[in-house]
């Protein structure tokens, strides 16, 4: 069986999780990892025995780039590699865009035949089909997910968001639950004559907080609520099935996992013909999981 060659595109958390995924595999390698010009010159030694450039082009063959870059640089990222016929897969996480943002991808992808899975980390990604399992186990019901716990987890998208406002000089963004209801607790680092009204005010109104109770902390330091870990609750009731699910660990080693595993959904649909951009929960469980032939897939199952 032919391997699998992936491109990690960004050098952040989840690209760096997206490494150690990669190692753990057999049928997938890592062609190389794609940074900012201005990244090269900044040594790592995660990267020691790794091929690292600024240009996608110049790795050669590359099946799928992972698209370990913020959500809101992932549109016109999925445009550059389609362009290049180059197939991709991302954890985009603005859950009420993964449609908008799929219908578009989808007529461009199959104008260049390539193949992208959107929104492919945990949640969304292997949480969806969760919910979506639970649904066909009571047709009927109410399914709520609650992310972070009582202690609160690290939300990626949402801190990266906060690190953009203008005046901040760092931040952590944590979830936590408040019974079955979600709230965000942010802690920022403000730079020196930033507004502190001002940048609570761009936080609250930013689409990733506008749906949660969000608390604005502002703190000398976020060392000690800057923790790498993230869960969630989701429970689905009706129709006489209590169902739930729990999950929780370290959000970027989640985001990766799912994300090299995607790699081999995104090259089946590829050999298939079968261009367009999918989420999560549209392509074949089996396609994501290691084997040459379907009963290899299944053994175990």
């Amino acid at each position: 069986m032919q391997k699998i060659a992936v491109a990690i595109c960004g050098w952040g958390n989840v690209g760096r999780g997206c490494k150690r995924a990669v190692a753990e595999t057999s049928d997938v390698y890592l062609a190389g990892v794609v940074r900012r010009p201005i990244s090269l010159i900044q040594k790592d030694p995660e990267l020691e025995n790794a091929r690292v450039v600024a240009d996608i082009r110049e790795l050669g063959k590359v099946d799928v780039a992972l698209l370990c870059v913020p959500s809101r640089e992932i549109p016109a990222k999925l445009r550059e590699m389609h362009d290049l016929g180059i197939c991709t897969v991302d954890s985009y996480d603005e859950h009420d865009k993964i449609v908008a943002l799929k219908k578009d991808a989808d007529i461009y992808a199959k104008s260049k035949k390539a193949v992208s899975i959107i929104g492919s980390g945990w949640d969304p990604g292997t949480d969806s089909a969760v919910r979506a399992i639970m649904k066909l186990v009571a047709i009927t019901g109410h399914t709520t997910t609650v992310f972070g716990g009582e202690k609160g987890g690290r939300s990626m998208g949402h801190t990266v968001a906060v690190k953009a406002v203008p005046g901040v000089k760092d931040a952590v963004s944590l979830s936590l639950a408040d019974g079955r209801v979600q709230r965000r607790a942010v802690y920022v680092e403000l730079l020196t004559g930033a507004d502190p009204d001002a940048v609570a005010k761009a936080i609250q109104k930013d689409p990733y907080f506008a749906q949660n109770k969000t608390e604005v902390h502002f703190v000398k330091s976020i060392d000690k609520y800057n923790t790498p870990r993230h869960g969630a609750d989701i429970e689905r009731t009706g129709m006489q099935a209590g169902q739930k699910y729990l999950v929780e660990g370290i959000n970027a080693e989640f985001t990766a996992n799912v994300m090299v595993s995607c790699a081999r959904a995104v090259v089946s649909a590829r050999d298939k013909g079968e261009y367009g951009a999918y989420t999560f929960i549209e392509r074949p469980l089996a396609e994501y999981l290691p084997g040459a032939t379907l009963d290899e897939k299944l053994e175990g199952y």
